[in-house]
This record gives C-alpha cells, sequence and structure tokens, in this order.
C-alpha cells in the first residue's frame, strides 16, 4: 500500500541531505535568505516592528537569540516571531502565487534565530531552509481564497524545518507536522492591518513550539491530506501533488521575487510604468493620467486611491504607481508614514485611475485573485500634450518565469539594508549570507 502523502513528505525531509539537493536550489535558498534579511531589517525600523519589538523588549525575557536591527537579545520563541514579524512589517515577503499561497518569511526567521541557539553550521542551516520551505510550498498549494483565507496550512513547513535543525527522526518529525496543522491562516480582511504581520509570524511560532512538542514526545495526526480536503473542500485539493516529482522538481524554486516593499499585485504594473518612463523619456511633469486597465476585481483589492496610514500605502496602486512616476522606483521611502501626507506623493497619487473594463465584475474573491494573478498587467500613461503609451506584462521581474541574477539579488540587499547597514557592513554580511555553506 502506498505511504499516505504526509509520510512521504516527512520521509523525503528527514532523509534528504545537503549532498542531494541540486545546486541551483542551494544557490537560490542562499539568495532568499539575503533578501529576506534585508526584509528583516527593513522591518525591524517600521513602526508596526518598533512597538512589537518593544511589547517583547519590555518583559526582559532570558537572551537566547538576537533580534534583527533591535539591539536586544530574547528568549528563544519570542525572537523568532519578531524576527518573522518584521520580515511582513517591511512588505519584502517573497511570494510563491501560482495557485495557493507561501512564501519564505515564516520558515527562513525561524531557522536563522534556530540556528545562534543551536549553534548550526551554515551548511545544516540551509539544509533546513531548502526543507523547510520545499515542503511549506508544497502543502500550501492550493486555493483557500473561496474561505477568505490563504496559507493554508501555514505552520506545516516551519515546523518541518525546525524539526530538521533539530535532527528529529521520522516519527518525531510526522508529530510536528501533525502539531502544526491547526495553526492560523491568514484572513483576507486583515490585509493592510498589523494583524496581517501577526498572523504570518505566529505561522513560525507555531512551526517552531510544534517542533519542540515532537521533541519531547507529544504527538499529533500527519494527515494532512484528509486535513486539507476536509477544511477546503475537496474540488479543491489534489493531495498527489504535493508530492508530484518530489526530489526531482523544487517547488521553492517557483517563489517570486518581490523588488517592492508593496503588495505583489502591484508589482507588474511598477515594472511596466518604469519601463515605459524610461523607454518614451518621460518625466513626471509631462505625464497627465496612468490608467490601470482591468476587467475583474482583483486589482480592486488594491484601490486605495487615499491612504491613511503605511499600511495602505503598500496596498494602494495609486502610491505605488506614484512612487514609480515621480521617482522612477518605489522603495522603503515611498512607505513611511511620512509619505502618507508627502505633497509630492499625494498630488501624484490622484494621477493614477482604475479603468473598468467588464460590466460584470466578479464578485467572487477566488475568481478576483486569479484575475490579478493571471491575467496580464496593463497601463496606458497619457501625457499632457495628447500623447499615450502603453503596455502589457504577464510575469514581473523576478518570476520563475523571469528570474533574478545574482547581481541582482546583491543590488536588492543594498537597495533594502542601505541607510540601516554601513556600506562596509553591508558587504560583509552579503557575502556571509551568499556563503553561508563554508561559516
Amino acid at each position: 500500500m502506498e505511504k499516505d502523502i504526509g509520510t512521504q513528505l516527512v520521509e523525503f525531509a528527514v532523509n534528504t541531505k545537503y549532498e542531494d539537493i541540486p545546486k541551483e536550489t542551494l544557490e537560490f535558498t542562499k539568495c532568499l535568505t539575503l533578501k529576506t534579511v534585508a526584509g528583516m531589517l527593513a522591518g525591524s525600523r517600521k513602526p508596526s516592528g518598533q512597538k512589537m519589538a518593544g511589547v517583547i523588549r519590555d518583559r526582559r525575557l532570558p537572551e537566547e537569540v538576537g533580534v534583527m536591527g533591535s539591539g536586544f537579545k530574547t528568549s528563544l520563541w519570542e525572537g523568532l516571531f519578531l524576527n518573522a514579524y518584521f520580515a511582513h512589517a517591511s512588505e519584502l515577503e517573497d511570494d510563491r502565487w501560482l495557485e495557493g499561497v507561501s512564501w519564505d518569511i515564516t520558515v527562513i526567521p525561524l531557522l536563522l534565530s534556530l540556528a545562534e541557539k543551536l549553534e548550526l553550521s551554515g551548511k545544516a542551516l540551509i539544509e533546513a531552509l531548502v526543507l523547510g520551505l520545499e515542503v511549506h510550498t508544497r502543502t500550501c498549494l492550493f486555493d483557500a481564497w473561496h474561505l477568505g483565507l490563504n496559507l493554508v496550512p501555514g505552520a506545516v513547513g516551519p515546523a518541518v524545518g525546525a524539526a530538521k535543525a533539530l535532527n528529529l527522526d521520522v516519527n518525531e518529525t510526522a508529530a510536528a507536522v501533525g502539531l502544526a496543522m491547526s495553526g492560523v491562516p491568514l484572513s483576507m480582511v486583515n490585509l493592510g492591518t498589523d494583524a496581517h504581520y501577526f498572523e504570518s509570524a505566529l505561522m513560525s511560532l507555531q512551526g517552531m513550539i510544534a517542533a519542540e512538542m515532537a521533541n519531547v514526545g507529544l504527538r499529533g495526526n500527519p494527515d494532512i491530506a484528509t486535513y486539507l480536503t476536509d477544511y477546503l473542500g475537496k474540488e479543491y485539493v489534489a493531495p498527489d501533488k504535493m508530492v508530484e516529482d518530489l526530489g526531482k522538481r523544487w517547488v521553492l524554486r517557483e517563489i517570486q521575487v518581490k523588488k517592492y516593499p508593496c503588495c505583489i499585485i502591484l508589482h507588474r504594473h511598477i515594472d511596466l510604468v518604469i519601463e515605459l518612463k524610461k523607454k518614451h523619456n518621460l518625466p513626471y511633469g509631462d505625464i497627465e493620467v496612468i490608467e490601470v486597465l482591468t476587467s475583474g476585481r482583483g486589482e480592486e483589492l488594491v484601490n486605495r486611491p487615499e491612504p491613511k496610514d503605511e499600511n495602505d500605502l503598500q496596498f494602494s496602486f495609486q502610491n505605488a504607481l506614484a512612487a514609480a512616476m515621480l521617482d522612477g522606483d518605489a522603495n522603503l521611502q515611498h512607505f513611511t508614514p511620512d509619505a502618507v501626507v508627502d505633497a509630492r506623493l499625494r498630488q501624484a497619487r490622484s494621477r493614477v485611475k482604475l479603468v473598468m473594463q467588464a460590466d460584470n465584475l466578479s464578485a467572487d474573491l477566488s475568481d478576483a485573485v486569479s484575475d490579478a494573478r493571471d491575467t496580464p498587467a496593463r497601463i496606458v500613461i497619457k501625457t499632457k500634450d495628447g500623447r499615450e503609451f502603453s503596455g502589457e506584462k504577464t510575469y514581473a521581474l523576478g518570476h520563475p518565469e523571469d528570474p533574478l541574477t545574482l547581481e541582482q539579488f546583491r543590488e536588492l540587499y543594498s537597495k533594502f539594508t542601505r541607510g540601516i547597514l554601513s556600506e562596509k557592513d553591508l558587504s560583509v554580511t552579503a557575502e556571509m549570507i551568499l556563503n553561508l555553506e563554508v561559516l
């Protein structure tokens, strides 16, 4: 009799070693780690991250692990929770957004903290990162938008990564999977609020707790196929996909890397504005309006013409394209409390319009998200002298169909850490992360 899905995933994670992992997967994982560290540092400077850090700092817990960018240590659970919170507060999480949603920020911050406490070698850390991310992406393959949720079950991959770092055996890792399965999902009603970061950080924390519970003999049922079928509905789940080409096709490499600190729905449009400005030599003063053409409700998820706070800014078409229009980029300074009231940005935001091109827009969130993901992004730039320039883009740079080079990963690390790290530390830390296997 064929082993159940959960057992196959667990045995794969436990038995796969560093030497079994393809070089390109190892290199991509190190690049994701580089980018995630940049996001953690950036998130540590966000008001949301600083307030959350203050809550934990004031508890004066045992000093087990460092808190990224914050100048203090705390206990393992609280430390990894904070680091995971920072990674999302910057809105720089890298998403696999092809079916269900999965990302790197629930696994990488956890394992960086745990590796510090356990004093793991660089090779052991990379091994745990790869296996945790691979199980995470495979177990979060299925769409939960019809429930108003995503990342189901978000804590399983983190639990497997933690179990790998703790050197748990098959039975113990299976228990960790079962203990992690009932974790909090992400709720769409919390999009653009601090709860959005809280929910994802809880996935990291539950993964760690589940692995430690399993390590002392506590048990859970790892039947993930039944769990997902019962939770999402059998029409939404194809369990065999979770183990399809296991060990041959590395699904984690389908994670899209975010180049801008805002919602992934916005990235193709930002790319388009930057490309059209460069191609046609369009200064901001010449632009009368940027029209975002849409035939579905997906873009409506990020239609926030008058953002009220920095979280709103990160989910605002108007703000993201205003930044691209003004500065040829979307960077951290465009998504701060000061940016909410910045006169330049406010004026530029007024020039961005969503143009609906369908009479019967879907009211179903699942269809709306599919529209935003699968339909090419389309914009039209109209100038004050009557010219029009249009563009269409299926994949953002950083998508697996248009991947980043190593040098572009380095540039992103510099982009998001410059001003936080000195130039010397920026260079040194980048090289350490990109050469983890020798540490």
